[in-house]
């Protein structure tokens, strides 16, 4: 006696495999990007906060693909165009008064020779310090994205 099995099913779902390793992936790049960032908010230099605030978390298309997630941890630099001055550092060349409101402005005269500003950088001591546990904080939400999808919750959802 011969039988037939519709394994069409079985095999629709696992053409859905594919689409949710992507989404559990991608869910596992904001959790550690989260991490990074969350850090990075909590070493920027606050003056006014527009640095801090500016801080982002963003997925690079364009360097993604089926076998990668990237993620960027930056910040805006038309919200704070002076962000990578105190990453990295700089060479002022201009005069600093102190205003009323007790804040150093550059006015436009000329120092005699330039100084050394040194960096307080926030962003790359931010990874340094995640690193460790960026692993577990991915693969936690690796896991539970997973069981999500699964048990068809949040198949909507993007990450």
């Amino acid at each position: 006696m011969a039988s037939r099995v519709n394994l069409s099913s079985a095999l629709a779902g696992l053409d859905n495999l594919g689409e949710m390793t992507t989404s559990v992936a991608r869910s596992m790049g904001v959790a550690a990007g989260q991490a990074v960032r969350g850090e990075a908010k909590a070493r920027a230099p606050v003056d006014d906060g527009t640095l801090r605030d500016s801080i982002y978390l963003a997925y690079r298309e364009g360097e993604s693909s089926d076998a990668r997630v990237v993620y960027q941890i930056s910040w805006n630099s038309k919200k704070a165009p002076h962000g990578h001055l105190l990453e990295f550092g700089h060479w002022r060349t201009n005069v600093l008064v102190r205003g009323e409101d007790g804040k150093w402005r550059a006015t436009t005269e000329l120092l005699p020779a330039p100084v050394w500003t040194p960096a307080y950088p926030f962003l790359r001591p931010a990874y340094e310090a995640t690193l460790a546990r960026l692993t577990e904080i991915a693969a936690a939400r690796g896991r539970k994205r997973l069981a999500e999808l699964l048990s068809g919750e949040g198949e909507g959802d993007a990450v």
